[in-house]
């Protein structure tokens, strides 16, 4: 028994390390966008569109890799994806144009994809609920913290030597992440796999209302949170100090998440999940019209701590829903997710930060209101199996 467990403890720090390393690069471009275009004579918005780029074959890739996985078995994926991500990300620091920065970024968002849906079915095919509970949390805690850590470590490194300096970072973590997850790993069992096109079945899943509902709230929260910070970032006044202290604040809120599964337990998931939009709305809304330096710092926990309630509890969800679909539901989920984080720089660029703010308070009222027809969907379907 206390191998299992040993297991179990290795293989969440090694996800858990993976997804902050992985997702980190969601957001490297954001604090350097000026410097790494003035090191290129590019224009701002080449090395934006590389943002763009990146997220957008993220996205796609990660609505890929989860249903290969069904075929190859989750651990091939997992370590060689990390493999791939190495190069990958190693040719991003060699870019000296916007032709080549576009190309890289684009084969690193493929390359990285290569881990969130395939972790989170890896998770739930070997290990029991409790362990695979807190390993989902863990990982979606991870992803939190990447949000923070990715413009962080960027901007340090950036300003310590150069652009460059970041992806070779990067680069040299995700090899040694590969190292440790070939000897650490072992495969999943093979699921039963169906002989119907993989259109059919995201077809059938987003058929069901009640996942439909999930994607609809999936798809505004990393839209929300690289929105915040990057509307923060282009009209924050303040020293370059304050903006880091900002950002760096937001490691509070995200370490909400390790407590979610607690909430869900008592209160249930669909509760958790209102509540934690409530959080994300109600901050938003008040950032309308406070917006000191301190009111950014507090308010920047509670958003960050909404969205740390938010997605692993709507993971939660949507993992339940799936039911034998489970990895392609979850690839689904990837796949929105990070199609709502591409048009979050765009957005955030034509609306002023009062805009961007009123946007978001808007879009966390309205998945409230949809959390309610999940609840009342829910009630009608127990009413019936009684």
């Amino acid at each position: 028994m206390m191998k299992s467990i040993t297991f179990f403890q290795k293989v969440s720090i090694l996800l858990t390390i993976s997804a902050i390393m992985v997702a980190s690069n969601i957001y490297t471009l954001i604090p350097i966008y000026s410097i790494l275009a003035d090191n290129l004579a590019i224009d701002e918005s080449h090395v934006v569109l590389a943002g763009g780029l990146f997220t957008f074959f993220y996205a796609c890739g990660l609505l890929s890799f989860g249903p290969v996985s069904d075929f190859t078995g989750r651990r091939k994926i997992l370590v060689y994806g990390l493999l791939a991500s190495a190069l990958t990300t190693l040719a991003v620091g060699f870019s000296t144009g916007s032709f080549s920065l576009w190309v890289t970024r684009s084969l690193q968002g493929l390359t990285l994809a290569t881990f969130a849906s395939v972790a989170f079915a890896y998770t739930y095919d070997l290990f029991t609920f409790r362990q695979r509970t807190i390993l989902v949390v863990l990982i979606n805690t991870g992803f939190l913290i990447a949000g923070i850590f990715g413009q962080v470590a960027s901007a340090f490194l950036a300003s310590l030597y150069s652009w460059n300096s970041v992806y070779l970072f990067f680069s040299g973590v995700y090899f040694f992440l590969f190292v440790i997850g070939f000897f650490l790993l072992k495969e999943s069992p093979r699921p039963e796999v169906e002989s119907r096109p993989l259109w059919s079945v995201f077809f059938s899943l987003l058929s069901d209302s009640r996942l439909m509902k999930c994607y609809i709230i999936t798809f505004s929260l990393l839209f929300s949170i690289i929105a915040f910070y990057d509307s923060i970032g282009r009209s924050f006044a303040g020293p370059p100090s304050d903006l880091l202290m900002i950002r760096l604040v937001g490691l509070i809120g995200a370490s909400l998440s390790l407590f979610t599964g607690k909430m869900m337990d008592r209160w249930g998931e669909l509760r958790t999940l209102i509540v934690g939009l409530a959080i994300g709305a109600s901050s938003s809304f008040m950032l309308l019209f406070l917006h000191s330096t301190l009111h950014l710092v507090v308010f920047s926990i509670f958003f960050v701590s909404s969205i740390s309630l938010v997605i692993p509890t709507a993971i939660t969800l949507i993992g339940f829903y799936g039911s034998r679909q489970r990895a392609k539901a979850l690839s689904l989920y990837s796949f929105i997710l990070l199609s709502g984080a591409s048009l979050a720089p765009p957005v955030a660029a034509l609306l002023s930060f009062k805009g961007v703010m009123l946007l978001l308070s808007s879009l966390f009222l309205f998945n409230i209101i949809l959390c309610f027809f999940i609840k009342e969907e829910k009630a009608f379907q127990s009413a019936d199996a009684n």
